[in-house]
């Protein structure tokens, strides 16, 4: 009996060195070596919103961008911070648009350098400002948070440089409510660290 307890004794101090490394591997956002990774994206929406009758509707535009920073927890978690132009939208005889910045935490897996899958839940806060002469449409600004999610990829070009494409949804603050805006973006990212 002492000796399986010698055993167990030992094998917690054997073990212990090797959970002492994986706490060191975590970082929060303040600490030197969280911040690695900043990129661009364009793309498109597609916002769900109500299309009076009688009335051009266009819910859909192509010149959407978002740019970001972002950082890791550790090898799988990471938070990303970003800005992002809603675009341009035809709605009740006027045009809907808008900008908002949205925190996101990420988590995802790794798959070879500079590679990986994954997917992010977070908030944003917009404003947008909704114009037009539709009867009984809700026109003027609205600011206001939000949920946002999505799941992306990006495909490492070099140890530096990766390609990287996005699906997410944004529920934005309208005039009269709130409404989701779906994107799907592709572009760059620099990994500096």
């Amino acid at each position: 009996m002492k000796l399986s307890s010698l055993g167990l004794a030992a094998g917690i101090l054997v073990a212990a060195p090797a959970f002492a490394q994986t706490t060191d591997t975590w970082r929060m956002p303040h600490e030197r070596g969280f911040w690695g990774h900043a990129g661009v994206s364009w793309g498109h929406g597609e916002l769900d919103a109500e299309c009076p009758g009688g009335f051009d509707c266009d819910r859909k535009d192509s010149r959407i961008w978002r740019a970001y920073v972002g950082g890791r927890f550790n090898n799988a978690i990471g938070l990303e911070l970003g800005a992002l132009n809603i675009g341009d939208y035809t709605r009740g005889g006027g045009i809907t648009d808008g900008w908002g910045v949205d925190a996101s935490l990420v988590a995802g897996i790794p798959i070879g350098a500079n590679s990986a899958i994954f997917a992010k839940a977070g908030a944003i806060y917009a404003r947008t400002e909704a114009t037009g002469d539709a009867p009984n449409f809700a026109t003027g600004k609205e600011r206001g948070f939000g949920g946002r999610y999505g799941v992306g990829a990006q495909l490492g070009l070099t140890k530096e440089w990766a390609l990287r494409a996005d699906w997410d949804r944004y529920n934005l603050p309208l005039p009269g409510g709130k409404d989701d805006l779906d994107t799907l973006t592709i572009g760059v990212q620099y990994t500096f660290r």
